[in-house]
């Protein structure tokens, strides 16, 4: 009896057995909770990814139009792009929204368990949003686009009209009258149009106007140094208009309408008092139905080369205050951006004939086609008689025009299609924008429709929100 209570008394005082069962019971809930961390490690991370998804997908419906279901298929396939299907074993639901100038991105999945399940917890609820403000405090644009022969090649200009219409699109947003946007357009080729305002800008009885022709279509002579692509107004100095006067390498009878072959797509067979002027410029406007029309209007003129520095010039006084345009705010005014795109598919250059084409012969008698300087030979607007020291004239001119541009504050944004420049056009259309980011080379249509898009999207100030 005495060994047995001796027994017992031992068993009762060893705590061996007791730490082992007190240890296993305690490792429950500390398991537990490790589990625990660990399927809220995974939640968490898939919230992450989820919230970064929704940030792409929102800033592409933000610089995208189209119909609901366009605008969330296209933030699905961003938000895909960023969180593949299954990844971390979620497939998230995507919802976009947008109203007005806010679109909104959310999305929700359901995360599997693994350590959780233990507690009859399968699944983790996860979701996340994304908002973006399309903000446009004051922006005055003026998109200065090459209408020249050579866009005819591959329907560039068609390329071209639906790339600027999509960037009005962009920028407009659900607006159709914008109360902080206005966007002018400045078609160019070897001269620009003024259009409305042509009347007012030139004189009676002008210098350079040649005599008994009719149909002026409204494209202008500039003016002599110091006002040639200066923004000074018409009370300074006048235009003189436009006129191609018959010649050989312009082969039409005044009094005779039917030998005028004024169709675009007659190309270097084209004849007529305004063969080479575009349509005319459209002031700046807050009405985007105004801009899609005159968008839709261009058309590519050949004869007489590619005059971009008098493109900008008219850029230029479109955001300007001065007449003859208007429409622009004071320099300095708060809260407002003005902005240029320049755009071009090849090199400034002017242009001559030099085979038969239609009814037109080479012209042995002149230096180049009619310009918006008239011909090489006429006016002493240039200051040489050669092609090649002509374009050097005009490549000075525009980058001049590029610095005084820059020096009001003007934000510059260039465009070089078709990849067909020599290193030395690029460097100069590259300096002249405002830096780097705002300089593209767009060889082909896909890129140039991009480069529209990348511009929307930087001048309509887009950003996340939440």
């Amino acid at each position: 009896m005495t060994i047995f209570r001796c027994l017992v008394s031992r068993l009762l005082r060893c705590q061996k057995g007791n730490v082992a069962i007190l240890f296993a019971i305690s490792l429950i809930p500390i398991i537990g909770s490790v589990g625990m961390g660990v399927d809220l490690a995974r939640a968490y991370a898939v919230k992450s990814r989820m919230s970064a998804a929704l940030d792409a997908a929102a800033l592409a419906v933000g610089s995208s139009t189209g119909t609901t279901a366009q605008l969330q298929q296209i933030g699905q396939n961003f938000f895909n792009a960023n969180f593949p299907p299954g990844t971390i074993t979620a497939t998230p639901t995507v919802t976009i929204t947008v109203n007005g100038d806010t679109i909104t991105a959310s999305a929700s999945a359901n995360v599997s368990t693994v350590f959780m399940q233990v507690v009859n917890i399968n699944s983790l609820s996860v979701g996340a949003v994304s908002t973006v403000l399309r903000q446009i405090t004051g922006l005055e644009l003026a998109m200065v686009l090459d209408n020249t022969g050579s866009m005819t090649t591959n329907n560039n200009i068609a390329a071209l009209r639906t790339a600027a219409n999509q960037l009005v699109t962009t920028l407009f947003g659900n607006y159709t009258v914008h109360p902080t946007l206005k966007i002018g357009l400045v078609p160019y080729s070897a001269a620009v149009n003024p259009g409305s305002v042509a009347a007012t800008l030139v004189g009676a009885g002008a210098a350079y106007d040649p005599v008994g022709l009719t149909g002026w279509k409204g494209c202008v002579v500039e003016r002599a140094s110091p006002n040639t692509t200066a923004d000074t107004p018409a009370s300074t100095a006048l235009w003189t208009r436009y006129v191609w006067a018959p010649a050989t390498d312009n082969n039409y009878d005044v009094t005779k309408p039917a030998t005028i072959l004024t169709d675009p797509n007659l190309g270097n067979g084209g004849t007529g008092p305004n063969l080479g002027c575009p349509t005319p410029i459209t002031p700046l406007t807050n009405v985007k139905a105004t801009l899609t029309t005159a968008i839709n209007a261009m058309t590519a003129w050949s004869r007489g080369g590619t005059l971009g520095d008098v493109g900008m010039a008219w850029g230029f006084r479109v955001i300007s205050p001065e007449s003859p345009f208007p429409e622009g705010q004071p320099w300095g005014t708060p809260k407002l951006t003005k902005a240029v795109i320049m755009m071009t598919d090849g090199v400034n250059q002017v242009y001559k004939l030099t085979s038969t084409t239609g009814p037109n012969k080479v012209n042995n008698a002149v230096n180049s086609d009619y310009t918006a300087y008239g011909r090489l030979d006429q006016y002493g607007l240039v200051g040489s008689t050669t092609i090649s020291g002509a374009q050097t004239i005009i490549d000075s001119r525009l980058a001049a025009l590029c610095t005084a541009m820059k020096a009001k504050g003007v934000v510059i944004y260039t465009i070089i299609f078709t990849g067909t420049q020599d290193a030395a056009t690029k460097a100069m259309y590259s300096a002249c924008a405002t830096d780097s980011s705002k300089f593209f080379d767009a060889p082909t249509q896909t890129d140039l429709a991009n480069a529209f898009n990348a511009i929307a999207v930087q001048l309509s100030n887009l950003r996340v929100t939440q």
